[in-house]
């Protein structure tokens, strides 16, 4: 039997009484895991009881044992990916019982096992080939004889525990707690506050603001919707970073360092995250600019990057350093970063 001995600190109680103990780290939830470590069921044996519940028409179908270990069988090896989710209440739902309680897999979210800060949930669910087999339980339920469905709540929510992790810097807690209800911060942030953002980090967070504003499911279905394609090979040392720097690159709103060179490891100046985030408010409207600078060190930003600074500056995207200074070259931090995209989801949306 798999245990999930990785992950030390026991949490959660199932919701609507129903409940079921797991044993997530707190601290780091792992980016993928079993789909049975995320249930918490090990074994087909410890399922008493099975339902398809469908949550637009308040009605669910019993399984019979079967149906329960045909369903434990398919998913136990599976793997399941972590989700920041804001609308994980939808569509179809497995509910699964056990000595413990129960605890339900939505088709649309997966499996939600607790808070992500006000009104987000981090989930954990299947993708490709896996997504499309378990479609069968909603075909089950559709094709369901309507005599034998049952009304009534058949979704286990676990509301238990915020998985929300807060930066030390009492200025920056607001801002975290804001991008996290907007679904702007990626949950790998949570404990890289203080450092220096890297450019593939300013990539990702990026990406998720572009598929937040654009209410697209991720940032590829935002190319696709724009009918623009991307190559993995546009740079050399992209291998293994996050693919939105090839999605940004493709959208115009980041570039190389040249010679097929992205650096992703790399730091993010002022005057760069200016630039690049003027470049992406472009992706929603058309943006212009009608002061002039009056930073002290407004001689010191590169004339490149002089009409980004100037509209976020305008626009309250992002503020000076401390003594009327902008510090254009100066190194932007993932805090700062997080800041920046409340607000920069603020200056798009006219708030």
């Amino acid at each position: 039997m798999k245990r999930i001995l990785k992950f030390l600190i026991p949490v959660f109680a199932m919701l609507v009484s129903a409940v079921t103990v797991h044993a997530y780290n707190v601290v780091d939830l792992p980016n993928s895991m079993p789909m049975s470590e995320a249930l918490g069921i090990f074994n087909a044996s410890e399922i008493v009881r099975a339902t398809v519940y469908n949550i637009p028409d308040g009605q669910y179908i019993e399984l019979d044992s079967n149906e329960i270990r045909n369903f434990y069988e398919r998913v136990d090896d599976m793997t399941v990916y972590r989700t920041i989710n804001k609308t994980p209440f939808r569509g179809t739902v497995i509910n699964l019982y056990t000595a413990n309680g129960a605890i339900s897999y939505n088709l649309s979210s997966g499996v939600q096992i607790g808070m992500y800060g006000s009104d987000n949930y981090v989930c954990y669910k299947v993708r490709g080939e896996d997504d499309v087999t378990l479609s069968y339980i909603d075909t089950m339920y559709k094709d369901s004889v309507p005599s034998s469905r049952v009304n009534g709540n058949e979704l286990y929510l676990n509301t238990a525990h915020d998985f929300l992790k807060l930066p030390d810097a009492d200025w920056a807690k607001e801002s975290a707690r804001l991008a996290a209800s907007k679904s702007l911060l990626p949950y790998e942030f949570t404990n890289i506050y203080q450092y220096n953002i890297s450019r593939q980090q300013f990539c990702s967070l990026l990406g998720n603001f572009i598929k937040v504003m654009s209410n697209c499911s991720s940032l590829e279905k935002f190319l696709e919707s724009r009918n623009v394609s991307y190559s993995t090979d546009y740079f050399t040392d992209c291998e293994y970073a996050d693919n939105s720097v090839n999605m940004l690159y493709a959208l115009g709103v980041v570039s190389g360092k040249g010679d097929g060179i992205f650096d992703p490891g790399g730091g993010v100046t002022r005057e760069e995250a200016a630039a690049i985030m003027c470049r992406a408010a472009e992706l929603f409207k058309p943006i212009y600019v009608f002061k002039n600078l009056s930073f002290r060190d407004s001689y010191s930003i590169s004339q490149w990057a002089q009409y980004s600074v100037r509209w976020v500056s305008e626009n309250s995207v992002m503020t000076g350093a401390g003594d009327n200074e902008f510090q254009p070259q100066g190194m932007y931090t993932v805090e700062q970063a997080v800041s920046t995209m409340n607000r920069l989801y603020d200056a798009i949306n006219g708030e």
